[in-house]
């Protein structure tokens, strides 16, 4: 295996493990000796793939919120808001499912983040929720959804957001079945 690969693959499992640790116990009551003994390397070693335990933070977030509103921004326009948001929702609560110590972090611990990186991850966030707001809006236009209301975003979005606290991915309800019964409480919240 080559140098630059084994890299990253220890970096990849660093990121897993931080966001383990972060996500079970808090991003700030984690310390770099936490993580060290989580991936079984010393302090020497663990920075050589690493330059402070906020990169970790910020990568952990800055990934999954890009890989959110990067998928949000590729759906058609022209897709029947309903569809959209059946398609929003679901993508939203399986990425939650099966990487859920890293959506936690990212939804929960994006304060913790310093200045600019914390704005840059926070208008990732905007971002991602404008995606939303374009749904909410094109509903309105075409009269299958009640006019825009920016509360109703935010409770839609906080809906799927906070399923973080309690979703089982392999708890007796499937991850798809949650997705379908978020995604029509979404519906019933934005149509006339």
């Amino acid at each position: 295996m080559g140098k630059g690969v084994s890299h990253g693959l220890q970096r990849d499992r660093i990121l897993r493990a931080a966001a383990q640790l972060f996500a079970q116990r808090g991003y700030h009551a984690v310390g770099i000796s936490a993580i060290q003994e989580a991936v079984n390397l010393g302090r020497g070693a663990l920075y050589h793939h690493i330059h402070s335990k906020e990169d970790l933070l910020y990568e952990i977030t800055r990934e999954y919120i890009t890989d959110l509103a990067a998928f949000a921004e590729q759906l058609d326009a022209d897709m029947d808001p309903r569809e959209r948001i059946k398609v929003l929702g679901r993508h939203l609560v399986l990425k939650i499912a099966s990487h859920q110590a890293e959506l936690t972090v990212c939804f929960r611990d994006v304060q913790s983040l310093t200045d600019s990186r914390r704005a840059e991850v926070v208008a990732l966030h905007s971002k991602y929720e404008k995606a939303w707001r374009e749904v909410l809006v094109d509903g309105a236009d075409l009269g299958i959804f009640r006019p825009y209301d920016p509360v109703v975003l935010k409770g839609v979005l906080g809906m799927y957001f906070y399923s973080y606290l309690w979703i089982r991915p392999e708890g007796m309800v499937s991850p798809e079945a949650i997705a379908d019964r978020l995604n029509e409480m979404a519906l019933r919240m934005v149509q006339p």
